[in-house]
C-alpha cells in the first residue's frame, strides 16, 4: 500500500468515524426510548398494557415508516448535490429538494391523519390479536396517528442534516426529543396513570416539540423564496427514487407487521416477548445504522464528483467497521442477556418465552449488519430499484417460504424465517453492488 493510498484510506476511516458516531448515539435513543416504554409497561400488573403499546407501535410504525423515503431520498439527492458543488449558500438545490421533500411530507401527514380512522380499524382488524389487547392497542393508535404530518416533516429535516454531512444536529434533535418522551412516558403511565393512552400522548408532544427545533435548525436553508421552475426541477428523480424506497420500506415493515401479528394471534405473552427481542433488535440494528448513514453520506458526495476510488473505500471501510461492531454486539449478549432481558420485564411467563428465544437474540447483530450497511451504500448510490429489488426477493422467495415451511415449530420457526429474511437482503445487494457502483458513475 503507497503513502497516498494509507493516507486516503485513513481520511476515509476518520469521515466514516465523524459522521457515524453522533447518528450512532442519536439512533440508540430511538430504541432506547422503546426499551425505556417496554420497561416501564413491563412491570405493570396487567401484561396487556405492554402487549397493546408493542402491537400498536408497531402498526403506527408500518404506517409512518412506509414513508421513510423522505428520509432517505432527500439524504441520497442532497448528498449528490454536495459532491457536485459543495455547501454553497449561494446554491438553491438544497432549498428546492428540502422543501420538496417537505411539501410531500406533510400533505402525506395530513391524508393519513384524514383517513386514520377508517385505517386503524382496518389494521386492528388484520392483525386480530386477543381480545384484551385490540381495544388498548385502537386507543393507542388513535392519539398516535395526530403527530403524522410532525413525523413526516421531521423525515425529510434529518435527511437535510445527513445529506450535508452535519450528523450533530440529529444527535441533539433525537437525543433530546427521546430523553423528554421518557421523562413524559413515566409521568403518563406511573403519575397520572393512563397506561398505554399515556405513552401514545407522549409521543405524539414530543414530536411536534422536535420539528420546532429542527425547523429552527434548517431555518437557512427552508425559509427561501424560489420560482416554481426552481422547485420543480427535481420532483421527478425525487418521486422515482422515493417510489421505490416506499414499495422497499413497505416490504420490510410488512416483515416486522407479519411477525408481530404471528405472536399477537397466539397470546399476549408471546407478542411481548417477540416485541421486547425486537426491540433490542432496533437497538442494535440503529446503533450499526450509524455506519449505514456514513456510506450514504460519503458515497453520495463521491458520486456527485465522480469519484470510483473514493467510492469503494467508503463501502470496505464502512462494511469493515460495521462487522466488528456487530462482533461486539454479539458478544455482549452473549455474556449479559440474561441481565439485559432481566431489566425489560418481570413478567414470569414473559420471562420464560424469552428464556426459550434467547440463542435467537445472540446472533441477530451477524445476521442484520450486512443488509444495514449495504442499504447506506444503495442509499447513496440512488439506486432505489436495487433496495425495492432485495426485499421482493428476501420477503417472497425466503420469509415466506420458510415461514409456512417451520410454522408448525411455533417459536423458533418464526425467528428461522426471519434470519432467513436479513441474510437474503444483504445477499441481494451483495451480487448488485459492483453493477450499482458502474451505474452511478458512468451513466
Amino acid at each position: 500500500m503507497t503513502a497516498t493510498t494509507s493516507q486516503t484510506s485513513n481520511n476515509t476511516h476518520k469521515q466514516i468515524w465523524l459522521l457515524a458516531w453522533p447518528i450512532m448515539l442519536s439512533n440508540i435513543s430511538v430504541p432506547l426510548l422503546g426499551l425505556v416504554d417496554t420497561a416501564i409497561l413491563g412491570h405493570l400488573d396487567n401484561p396487556n398494557h405492554l402487549a397493546a403499546v408493542a402491537m400498536g407501535a408497531s402498526l403506527f410504525t408500518f404506517v409512518l415508516w412506509s414513508f421513510g423515503f423522505l428520509r432517505m431520498g432527500t439524504t441520497a439527492l442532497i448528498a449528490q448535490q454536495f459532491g457536485k458543488q459543495g455547501n454553497s449558500d449561494q446554491s438553491s438545490a438544497f432549498t428546492a429538494i428540502l422543501q420538496s421533500s417537505m411539501l410531500l411530507g406533510v400533505s402525506i401527514g395530513v391524508v393519513i391523519l384524514l383517513v386514520s380512522p377508517l385505517l386503524i380499524s382496518f389494521m386492528v382488524w388484520v392483525v386480530d390479536a386477543v381480545d384484551s389487547v385490540s381495544p388498548l392497542a385502537q386507543t393507542y393508535l388513535q392519539i398516535r396517528f395526530m403527530s403524522a404530518p410532525a413525523t413526516l416533516m421531521n423525515y425529510a429535516l434529518l435527511g437535510l442534516f445527513i445529506g450535508l454531512g452535519n450528523t450533530r444536529v440529529p444527535l441533539i434533535l433525537l437525543v433530546s426529543a427521546n430523553s423528554l418522551n421518557a421523562i413524559l412516558n413515566y409521568c403518563f403511565v406511573y403519575i397520572w396513570h393512563m397506561g398505554s393512552a399515556g405513552v401514545a400522548y407522549a409521543s405524539v408532544i414530543v414530536e411536534y416539540l422536535q420539528l420546532f427545533a429542527a425547523v429552527a435548525f434548517a431555518y437557512g436553508y427552508l425559509f427561501k423564496a424560489l420560482p416554481f421552475s426552481n422547485l420543480k426541477q427535481y420532483w421527478p428523480e425525487l418521486l422515482q427514487l422515493n417510489l421505490n424506497l416506499f414499495i422497499r420500506t413497505l416490504l420490510l415493515l410488512f416483515t416486522l407487521a407479519f411477525f408481530m401479528s404471528r405472536g399477537a394471534q397466539h397470546s399476549a405473552a408471546l407478542l411481548s416477548a417477540n416485541a421486547i427481542l425486537l426491540n433490542l433488535l432496533l437497538f442494535i440494528s440503529n446503533a450499526l445504522d450509524g455506519f449505514a448513514v456514513a456510506a450514504e453520506s460519503l458515497v453520495g458526495r463521491a458520486c456527485g464528483k465522480r469519484d470510483p476510488k473514493q467510492v469503494w473505500q467508503v463501502v470496505k471501510d464502512s462494511g469493515q467497521w460495521s462487522l466488528a461492531t456487530a462482533v461486539l454486539f454479539s458478544a455482549i449478549l452473549f455474556v449479559f442477556n440474561q441481565p439485559i432481558l432481566g431489566l425489560l420485564t418481570s413478567q414470569a411467563p414473559v420471562i420464560e418465552l424469552l428464556i426459550v428465544l434467547e440463542p435467537w437474540l445472540i446472533f441477530l447483530p451477524l445476521a442484520g449488519f450486512a443488509s444495514y450497511w449495504l442499504d447506506g451504500v444503495f442509499v447513496g448510490l440512488a439506486d432505489g430499484r436495487t433496495m425495492r429489488n432485495s426485499l421482493v426477493f428476501a420477503v417472497l422467495f425466503i420469509y415466506l417460504p420458510l415461514w409456512y415451511v417451520f410454522q408448525s415449530w411455533p417459536y423458533h420457526g418464526l425467528w428461522l424465517a426471519f434470519y432467513g429474511f436479513l441474510l437474503a437482503r444483504a445477499f441481494w445487494l451483495l451480487i448488485k453492488l459492483r453493477p450499482a457502483i458502474n451505474k452511478s458513475l458512468y451513466f
